[in-house]
């Protein structure tokens, strides 16, 4: 070791310590926007980067997506190819600084269209009605995939009915869920409605169809054509067996011309109570029809359009009775098809009609001066009465060869002009009944515009349907409209009488109900 002596001091020359390195700044985090990107498959989304100090480098987890970077490092584009997962960007600057971004690809659960027009008919439209076939409506059009389940939102009601020409607008909430494997979409439809003004339709033509009545395979049950020049009403009856299966009702043109077609449908099911579908349809129809309360469709040559589609199981049953008439272009045929569930029914609509099963309940009927009935009574004098739906008359086939017939009268609306007179000096009261005459039947009827139903009767007595004031020395008019029940055994009589009858119709349990429960100790010792 060196010494130095300075000024009789001894010193020791100390060796300097090595200088310390400055600390580099810790990394800082990147901030992305959005952090968290949801991507349909072949879709592009940027990603905006601030503070990074390029170059910025990208990772995949899984490589799910392809990312391009901005060499300036403020942005990174992803695309998505078909492949539907997750995975996670991890972007990394030149300083160290780091960012994630969380990537899903995926489907949406389906499609919400954000507006529609819908054009109706009613003179006026009823609100219920109207806005029942809105969400009806907004539901046809919103598309959900498969594992998706889509909910429309409750329509309200507008505060008075709309007349014929007028038109309002209604906004209805729709959101479309899934099981996790798409993106949940929730949005809204703006539907414009506007009622077109229209004459009340008069059928010409009567297309039933009832045969197979059980269902038990894939195929057409029926196909018909109405064209412009003569309206037609479908009368459709049909129950499944033991696979679950779709009945479905397709309007379809080969027009190249714009084809319009209004609509009045009365539809029902499915249910296992079959008789109760066969009501419902009655009373829908009756309380639509008088009023002219509809759709009208727009048809084109590539695009049939499904106007029901019912999923069925084992032993429910669904029927409908629809008015159809041609506004524009045309013709329009009409097909009922039954298919299994993910059966795409347009793979069908071109084959033969299944085999019946040999009741010939089908064909092709004019209606023509059928179902115009009249009633006179006279208090004091015998029952006025009328049997519908018998054997003979029944409505003709437009093909004189064909073995189908409408035994029964179902699908034919019947309307009895009613007139009551009394010419004592006393005012008395007369009573409209309805008898069955074949076997158990319910039955609706639409008595001077108010609609009346009766429970479900087997035995051959009359039932009361309605009364009616008559002054002394004066003559009443009144009208009746009623239709067959589908599920009813018909014929059965409608009449006047002086005589009260059955006020009530029994339970359907009753000992004079429809099905009574079996007596105990019945039948044996």
């Amino acid at each position: 070791m060196l010494h130095a002596v300075i000024a009789g001091i001894l010193v020791a020359q100390a060796t300097p310590l090595p200088s310390a390195s400055p600390a580099s700044p810790n990394p800082v985090s990147l901030t992305v926007s959005p952090n968290a990107v949801n991507l349909n498959p072949a879709q592009q989304r940027v990603v905006t980067v601030t503070g990074a100090s390029p170059p910025l480098t990208a990772t995949l987890d899984q490589k799910l997506v392809s990312v391009s970077v901005d060499p300036a490092g403020a942005s990174v584009t992803i695309n998505a190819n078909q492949a539907t997962g997750s995975d996670v960007l991890h972007l990394v600057d030149a300083t160290g600084a780091q960012a994630d971004v969380a990537i899903r690809v995926a489907f949406n659960a389906g499609t919400i269209v954000p507006q529609t027009a819908l054009k109706v008919t009613g003179n006026p439209a009823d609100p219920n009605w109207l806005a029942r076939q809105v969400a009806i409506w907004v539901a046809r059009l919103t598309q959900a995939l498969p594992g998706a389940q889509a909910t429309i939102g409750s329509v309200t009601a507008p505060p008075a009915p709309l007349a014929a020409g007028a038109q309002t607008q209604f906004t209805v909430p729709v959101q479309i869920t899934s099981d996790g494997r798409y993106f949940d979409q929730t949005g809204s439809t703006t539907v414009d409605v506007q009622n077109v003004a229209a004459d009340p339709i008069v059928p010409a033509l009567l297309m039933y169809d009832d045969d197979p009545e059980h269902v038990a395979a894939d195929g057409v049950l029926f196909r018909g054509t109405v064209t412009a020049a003569e309206p037609a009403t479908l009368y459709y009856y049909h129950d499944n067996t033991a696979d679950p299966r779709r009945i479905v009702v397709v309007l379809g043109t080969e027009s190249p011309d714009p084809t319009a077609v209004q609509l009045i449908d009365a539809s029902a099911g499915p249910n296992i109570d079959v008789m109760q579908v066969g009501h419902a349809v009655t009373r829908e129809f009756l309380l639509r029809k008088p009023r002219g309360e509809g759709i009208v469709v727009d048809l084109s040559q590539d695009a049939p359009f499904t106007l029901h589609d019912v999923a069925m199981s084992a032993r429910q049953g669904v029927a409908g009775n629809i008015d159809l008439r041609v506004l524009s272009g045309g013709p329009v045929t009409v097909t009922v098809v039954a298919a299994s569930p993910g059966v795409d029914v347009r793979s069908l609509l071109g084959q033969p009609a299944l085999p019946g099963d040999g009741h010939h309940r089908t064909g092709v009927f004019r209606l023509a001066g059928f179902g115009k009935d009249s009633l006179s009574y006279q208090a004091g004098g015998a029952d006025a009465k009328v049997v519908i739906g018998d054997r003979d008359p029944t409505p003709p086939s437009t093909d004189p060869n064909a073995a189908g017939h409408d035994y029964g009268d179902y699908g034919v609306s019947h309307s009895i002009d009613v007139s009551l007179s009394n010419p004592t000096g006393a005012a008395v009261t007369a009573y409209a009944y309805f008898r069955p005459i074949a076997g158990i039947a319910r039955a609706g009827f639409l008595v001077d515009g108010t609609f009346i139903e009766l429970g479900c009767v087997r035995q051959p007595v009359p039932y009361q349907i309605g009364t009616f004031s008559l002054p002394p020395g004066q003559t009443v008019r009144a009208s009746i409209q009623t239709m067959t029940d589908g599920g009813s055994f018909y014929p059965v009589e409608i009449g006047i009488t002086g005589t009260p009858p059955a006020s009530t119709t029994p339970a359907i349990d009753a000992p004079d109900g429809c099905f009574p429960k079996p007596q105990a100790g019945a039948g044996g010792s």
